[in-house]
């Protein structure tokens, strides 16, 4: 052997058995635990930082962001839902039901309370049948009794003024009465 290949084994970190020194192994161990820490770390890390800028694409603010993410909304429906008017936490009653973020647009915007909706839907009435009975102050039961005994909105609020209830208003009206002839007639005899 030469000389230089004889002076290049003995700097070796290996000794001549071939084995690692201690402090080598020991280093080679810290730093494999160390990469398996940080590897899966920083490709979280980017996985985020490329979502985030994704989400800023949107135009929604961070502590908006972290919101829609709190409630495990898409990004997607996110855009969907604040353009409906939602912030998180009311989406989330919507998206529950099945209910489309323009549908939730025309009964929040129309007054319908989250809560009311599956009766006026029940009933069958959509957003803005609702939003229209609800400004004349008929609840949706009500609605339902006026609407299931033939009466539209406009007919139904005669009859109401008047003071008289669904089945009374259509007895009379069958008898071609009218709302305030009805009503007066009422207070004369209780009967139609």
């Amino acid at each position: 052997m030469n000389r230089l290949t004889t002076e290049a084994q003995h700097s070796s970190p290996a000794s001549s058995s071939g084995r690692l020194s201690a402090g080598l192994a020991g280093f080679l161990i810290i730093l494999c635990l160390a990469a398996s820490y940080a590897v899966p770390y920083y490709a979280v890390a980017l996985r985020e930082a490329y979502e985030n800028r994704q989400w800023i694409k949107t135009g929604l603010s961070g502590a908006e962001i972290d919101e829609w993410k709190r409630e495990k909304i898409s990004r997607r429906m996110a855009v969907s839902w604040r353009n409906a008017g939602f912030k998180p936490p009311h989406a989330s009653l919507w998206i529950k039901e099945g209910i489309e973020p323009e549908d939730a647009g025309k009964w929040n915007s129309g007054g319908i309370d989250f809560y009311d909706v599956k009766y006026w839907e029940k009933a069958g009435f959509g957003p803005e049948a609702a939003t229209a009975w609800n400004k004349e102050r008929f609840h949706h039961t009500m609605a339902n009794e006026w609407k299931e005994a033939g009466f539209g909105l406009q007919e139904a609020k005669k009859w109401k003024e008047a003071g008289l209830f669904p089945s009374l208003a259509k007895e009379w009206k069958m008898k071609g009465i009218e709302p305030a002839d009805a009503a007066a007639k009422m207070k004369k005899s209780k009967q139609p």
